[in-house]
């Protein structure tokens, strides 16, 4: 019996070394999970939804004062630049004729003062400049809005350069009309002019103010594209401020995303993008990100957790013509460029005093190796600095 017991024992003893062995010097498998440096594809992208709109937007507003008469588009019409889009009521046409029939009156009064110089010759010419001058005013202001929407990216420098030269050839007009006008008084005496210029002043005055009224009680485009919305009828009253129409010009079809601020600060003008929506059906490639917009927003989330975001803006080639207006679409910056590199799992890195270290077995054992590292990706880590192909990095272990 003793015999036996003693036998068991060595056996027992030869079995409990051997397990000991294979768990402190045997296979290493038992030991560590590793991984090998490899050569492999890494690039970096950012991607958050993005929705189909427009550079270039016309909105046009209601002002509480005066009622639709006539709506002349309707949602989706295409528009032509200066296009009458919706007229209000006005009582105006009445008030004008009734100016014109005193500019008239007063013809008649000086027609014998002229020495034989047609008054309303005279009255013309006088007309025409005031008519050139309104016409300054405006193409002055539409020069200057332009060149705001210019400096801002929303319409190119041929139509500022055809802003300026309207511009100028009304400037030229005037010249030419003023010189008319001075060659036309020269046979009547200065007290009668002086009279009449006052008089025929006030009345051009008046009638200046009454046509321009009738022309704000008019609503053009001023740019050729798409009616994406209309929000007015006939006989309506448009709110102060209410937004009645919206016209997007579809030569500048954009997508916009608003990434989180930390995605956007590393997005810059120029990075290749990508639309690629399975569930739509949609895949445009060799996009580029036109700009990014200087302000960032909040917005709340659906979890109601507040989220700073930036929008930035990705030019539509005209493969996107198509795309509807307010579609959104899962949209992807390309912000490194996939490149050849030696690639290691991500959970191998561990960082210490600024540091970037892993453990590498030289030798089937563990020595710990300091590393420089480049681009991630959402698994692996770029190695440019302490490794080489083909080693073996540890990335957890077993037994401690």
């Amino acid at each position: 019996m003793k015999k036996k017991l003693v036998i068991a024992l060595v056996i027992f003893t030869a079995v409990a070394a051997g397990i000991f062995y294979l768990l402190t010097a045997g296979n290493i498998g038992t030991r560590y999970n590793t991984a090998q440096v490899e050569k492999g594809e890494v690039g970096r992208f950012v991607q958050d939804t993005g929705r189909v709109s427009s550079r270039n937007i016309r909105k046009y507003y209601g002002n509480s004062a005066n009622k639709v008469e006539s709506l002349n588009v309707q949602l989706g019409d295409q528009v032509k630049n200066g296009q009458l889009l919706i007229e209000f009521e006005n009582n105006l046409d009445l008030e004008i004729q009734k100016v014109e029939k005193q500019i008239e009156a007063l013809e008649a009064t000086y027609s014998d003062a002229t020495s034989g110089t047609s008054i309303e010759s005279i009255n013309s010419a006088k007309i025409e400049i005031a008519r050139i001058n309104s016409n300054i005013d405006l193409a002055t202001r539409n020069r200057d809005r332009i060149q705001e929407l210019y400096s801002n990216g929303a319409v190119s420098l041929v139509e500022l350069e055809q802003a300026q030269n309207n511009l100028s050839q009304l400037q030229s007009s005037l010249a030419v009309a003023q010189n008319n006008y001075n060659q036309l008084i020269k046979g009547v005496s200065g007290s009668t002019r002086k009279r009449y210029e006052a008089e025929i002043d006030v009345l051009l005055l008046t009638l200046e103010s009454l046509e321009k009224s009738k022309e704000d009680s008019k609503i053009y485009s001023d740019i050729e594209g798409v009616v994406t919305e209309v929000n007015t009828f006939a006989g309506d009253i448009p709110s102060a401020g209410a937004m009645i129409l919206e016209i997007q010009d579809p030569s500048a079809k954009v997508v916009l995303v608003d990434f989180m601020v930390e995605d956007a600060i590393i997005i810059e003008a120029g990075m290749r993008a990508l639309i690629v929506d399975q569930e739509l059906g949609v895949d445009l490639d060799n996009l580029e990100v036109s700009r990014i917009y200087p302000k960032a927003f909040i917005t709340m989330s659906e979890l109601g957790v507040e989220e700073n975001r930036q929008t930035v803006e990705i030019g539509l080639p005209e493969a996107g013509g198509n795309l509807s207006y307010g579609l959104e679409l899962r949209t992807r910056v390309i912000v490194d460029e996939s490149q050849e590199a030696l690639l290691i799992p991500k959970e191998a890195v561990y960082a210490r005093n600024g540091n970037t270290y892993v453990e590498v077995l030289e030798d089937g054992e563990p020595v710990e190796r300091e590393i420089q590292t480049g681009i991630e990706d959402q698994n692996h880590i770029e190695v440019t600095e302490g490794l080489t192909e083909g080693e073996e990095v540890i990335l957890n272990y077993m037994e401690e």
